[in-house]
């Protein structure tokens, strides 16, 4: 079967990507890495691809499936899958379109910008406190092996999944330290949990408006404590 347009999906950018390709009257297949993924898609009369993919699965879904356009909403933060999907894209002569999530600038001066997450431990091991994690459970467990006295300082928001839980517990995290939520979340969501963890600093990636940093750099700000803020990513595009 041949599409219009392949789809990378799992933002709340990809949903508007296929809203607009849709009204279009565009043929869509979109391709996202779980079924959480996948139910934010139910609304759309789509084809769905469910699960992760390395070089060699996109190669084999873009051959099986093709299409006249690869336009890559992934999220801001996953700079493997974009650089992948480029690269078979351009393997496989699909012409390809990466669709940018809007950057924000923070003016609060408790905002401390950091290049990736081993930064972000460096600043953490300069810090006392408690810390609150808003960084997902994928570096969950960089966090436990690096920051002093991780077990008593680390708490985490992870996304309320079976595998969220899983992925803390194995890293070694109290299961009081682990809170599972679903997004989005109010700058009071926030607040809520920075006063329920008596946490002194937050850690989030830059993942914009979208990802809600400004709403949690606005609890930071409320509650008076610091936030570690690690940068988006430079796309092989910024690079060159």
């Amino acid at each position: 079967m041949k599409y219009d347009v392949i789809v990378i999906a799992g933002t709340t950018e990809s949903r508007e990507v296929i809203r607009r390709q849709s009204k279009e009257g565009k043929k869509i297949l979109a391709c996202v890495a779980t079924e959480l993924g996948a139910q934010m898609l139910t609304e759309y009369e789509i084809d769905i691809h469910t699960g992760r993919l390395d070089e060699e699965g996109f190669l084999r879904l873009f051959t099986e499936n093709p299409c006249t356009k690869i336009i890559d909403a992934s999220h801001p933060f996953a700079k493997i899958v974009t650089e992948t999907v480029r690269s078979v894209a351009q393997k496989l002569a699909i012409p390809y379109e990466h669709f940018e999530r809007e950057q924000q600038e923070y003016t609060y001066e408790g905002v401390h910008l950091v290049a990736d997450v081993w930064e972000a431990v460096k600043r953490l091991n300069m810090t006392d406190g408690n810390i609150l994690l808003t960084t997902g459970v994928n570096t969950a467990t960089i966090y436990a092996e690096n920051v002093t006295n991780a077990r008593e300082r680390l708490y985490i928001r992870v996304l309320d999944t079976p595998s969220s839980f899983a992925g803390c517990a194995k890293a070694g995290y109290q299961a009081d330290h682990v809170f599972g939520e679903m997004p989005p979340f109010t700058v009071e969501d926030n607040l809520r949990l920075v006063h329920t963890t008596k946490a002194k600093v937050m850690v989030s990636k830059d993942s914009g408006k979208t990802g809600g940093v400004d709403r949690k750099v606005e609890a930071c700000r409320q509650a008076g404590i610091d936030m570690v803020l690690i940068r988006r990513p430079e796309s092989a595009e910024d690079e060159n």
